[in-house]
């Protein structure tokens, strides 16, 4: 199994802070960052220390701020060996000054020392005047740094610190860091991954309604865990008890006809779907307009089946994968066989809440993969993020499975019916280049 984020390698990244009343939301970006796993190492100009202190990027990162050309750390310059180290360097505000610095090969402070030296990616999040940043003299560095490779979180329009209108404050803290997370994503560029999350709630009057217990913990790891390997993911939610992961696209819906229109909508664009929502099985078959009376001796609901989301994909993703999520209590393997033969899956991810450590809202799950092709692998207690690791990896091998079988004149080689348990698999920390 894949290693946990909490064991592997952090991903690193510096933050440079340059002049601009921006820089408060540096703030921000360091706390966000660090939320989703990523070391910060801050460098800071001198202007960018008229605005927000040494201290403050210090306190929030847990690393020693960069502020002067000779820092020293032991084996070199702090600037240059922070930038050795890093993963990818982001800007965050950007001036002018340093859009022009660097596009002119300008070297004379720590942060335009360590952009120049650094052989990961850049990323700039522009802060300036309106004016400024439509000046020809701007405009013509912006297009010189995106030839040569740089990359840029276009600002945004509004009111600015000088009570001007226009276009030209940073880019808000969230937006910039769910860009530079798909940035440190790498096995899966280029891919979208659709996830279902969360669970529906049917009306049975404007008060009341039918729902379950399931607190999108499962699909939201699934989306965090793409959203790291660098997959556009976009996540079908419905009610939820966490938020959502940063740096994914959030459809929300309610019932199960909302949740299938929005599925059937999306699928077609990703090559991957996990459909871990717990969707209702039933619906009132008719809605009361008003509150039905309380205290009743007793009271008979007329239901009806939802829209089976899952088996609505069967047959329409060819050359594509799909996998989904059986909750069973009993007869649990003939329960999510039944489901793999009936609902077209690639696999099916079998779970029981009432094991220990399983439960609807805990961070652990244990499940039990099965698959189209026959074989089937436990996975033991673990968490949901490396469980939703090992399905994404999962998912990217069916995947490549396909791609093989559909360019070659044979048929797709059959694996044989074996249960595993799966010992934890290493995996070494990647650059971004």
């Amino acid at each position: 199994m894949s290693e946990p984020a909490a064991s592997r390698p952090p991903r690193r990244l510096v933050l440079g802070v340059s002049g601009s009343i921006a820089a408060y939301k540096s703030a921000e970006i360091v706390r966000l960052l660090q939320k989703a796993g990523v070391e910060v190492h801050c460098i800071l100009t001198r202007a960018g220390a008229e605005f927000i202190t040494p201290l403050t990027l210090g306190t929030l990162s847990g690393q020693p701020v960069t502020t002067g050309m000779f820092d020293e750390v032991t084996g070199g310059i702090r600037h240059i060996q922070v930038t050795r180290e890093s993963d990818l360097l982001l800007v965050a505000p950007a001036s002018g000054n340093i859009l022009g610095k660097v596009a002119h090969g300008i070297a004379d402070d720590a942060l335009s020392t360590a952009i120049m030296a650094s052989s990961a990616p850049v990323v700039f999040a522009p802060a300036m005047n309106t004016r400024m940043w439509e000046s020809a003299a701007v405009k013509a560095n912006v297009r010189l740094l995106e030839e040569r490779g740089f990359l840029f979180v276009t600002p945004g329009t509004g009111s600015l610190a000088c009570g001007e209108m226009g276009t030209g404050r940073m880019a808000d803290p969230a937006e910039v860091v769910a860009f530079v997370l798909r940035q440190l994503g790498t096995e899966g560029r280029g891919r979208r991954l659709l996830v279902t999350a969360g669970r529906t709630e049917e009306d049975l009057d404007p008060v009341r309604f039918l729902t379950n217990r399931s607190s999108g913990r499962m699909g939201f790891a699934v989306a965090e865990a793409a959203r790291d390997r660098g997959y556009a993911v976009t996540v079908v939610a419905g009610t939820t008890s966490v938020e959502p992961p940063l740096g994914v696209e959030v459809v929300r819906v309610r019932s199960a006809a909302e949740m299938a229109r929005a599925v059937a909508a999306r699928h077609e664009e990703h090559e991957i779907v996990v459909m871990t929502a717990a969707v209702a099985d039933y619906r009132p078959r008719h809605v009361e307009p008003r509150k039905i009376p309380g205290r009743q001796r007793r009271l008979t609901l007329d239901l009806e089946p939802t829209e089976d989301v899952l088996a609505s994909l069967r047959g329409k993703r060819a050359g594509k994968v799909t996998i989904g999520f059986a909750l069973e209590t009993e007869a649990e393997m003939e329960g999510a066989r039944r489901k793999l033969e009936t609902k077209g899956a690639d696999c099916i991810v079998l779970n029981n809440p009432t094991r220990p450590g399983s439960a609807f809202g805990g961070e652990t799950n244990e499940v039990t993969l099965l698959f189209a092709v026959g074989r089937t692998e436990v996975l033991p207690l673990s968490t949901k993020r490396r469980v939703a690791e090992e399905i994404l990896r999962h998912a990217e091998e069916i995947l490549a499975e396909k791609c093989t079988a559909g360019s070659a004149s044979g048929p797709p080689v059959r694996r044989g019916g074996k249960t595993a348990v799966r010992p934890a698999r290493r995996s070494g920390r990647g650059r971004t280049r």
